[in-house]
């Protein structure tokens, strides 16, 4: 078979793309289309593998675990090791599901159309039927993703924030619309009421929420999107624990109330 690279690469970027983006989806993790499409690029270059001489099947392996790291790493960033090892694992079972079903297809088509070497699959179909398939499988992990959110019902658990030697207790409940995350450590972040924390938010905090331009040396915003509206929210490291095991995460701090709860998070945190 007559392999062109251009097609090996465009094919490769385009199917890696949307790979990345699955395993954020079901993750919860978010980043930013730049680390999305630089995790693709080092995915599509690593593909030319399939143009040197046959490897051993367990070298193979690593390869494919080790740029499957690699991707991970460009995507999400550095964090703990359970994380970056659970995001790995979650972008290898969706490689391993896409290239089933593309596997499938090519042989129902097509005998032909599929070419692998080196663990490394060459599509020999048009490109609109495999953005077909992938934007498929795209679509499929996102309708399981909201119809898995929508059967969850609301949990409420006590929140415990300490910082400075001081703590607070709080009413939180797990809101799957919070997936709000910090894009420079990648950690979610839990939203609280400024009423239930105040004795232990940090200074240039409380002078951001007031409006002061004192103190402000420091702060770290985030972006945030409401249904009515976009802006930033404050945020602030601290010892977290939910119902009573320890919670990785940074506490965003809002001058409005939430309804029902003193904060919410996102449930993944806990389970």
């Amino acid at each position: 078979m007559v392999i062109y690279i251009d097609v090996l690469l465009a094919v490769n970027l385009y199917i890696n793309y949307f790979l990345i983006r699955t395993a954020a989806l079901i993750l919860r993790r978010k980043s930013t289309p730049g680390r999305y499409l630089l995790a693709s690029a080092a995915g599509a270059v690593c593909s030319l593998i399939i143009l040197v001489p046959a490897l051993h099947p367990a070298l193979c392996l690593l390869i494919k675990t080790a740029v499957g790291a690699l991707m991970v790493l460009a995507a999400f960033g550095v964090g703990k090791r359970i994380d970056m090892l659970i995001s790995l694992l979650c972008f290898l079972l969706v490689s391993f599901v896409f290239g089933g079903a593309m596997t499938v297809l090519c042989e129902f088509l097509e005998p032909s159309g599929v070419y692998m070497h080196n663990g490394t699959p060459y599509f020999n179909i048009p490109i609109v039927a495999a953005a077909a398939l992938t934007a498929a499988v795209y679509g499929g992990f996102r309708l399981f993703r909201m119809l898995a959110d929508r059967r969850k019902p609301a949990i409420h658990s006590e929140v415990v924030i300490s910082r400075g030697g001081a703590s607070v207790a709080l009413d939180g409940l797990a809101d799957t619309g919070n997936s709000l995350r910090d894009g420079f450590s990648g950690k979610p972040v839990i939203i609280a009421a400024l009423g239930g924390i105040a004795g232990i938010v940090p200074g240039e905090v409380l002078n951001y929420l007031s409006g002061s331009s004192d103190r402000l040396d420091g702060i770290r915003l985030v972006p945030c999107r409401t249904v009515t509206s976009e802006g930033v929210i404050p945020v602030f490291r601290a010892d977290i624990s939910i119902n009573g095991k320890p919670a990785d995460a940074l506490v965003g701090v809002t001058k409005n109330q939430i309804s029902g709860a003193d904060c919410i998070f996102d449930p993944n945190i806990i389970l």
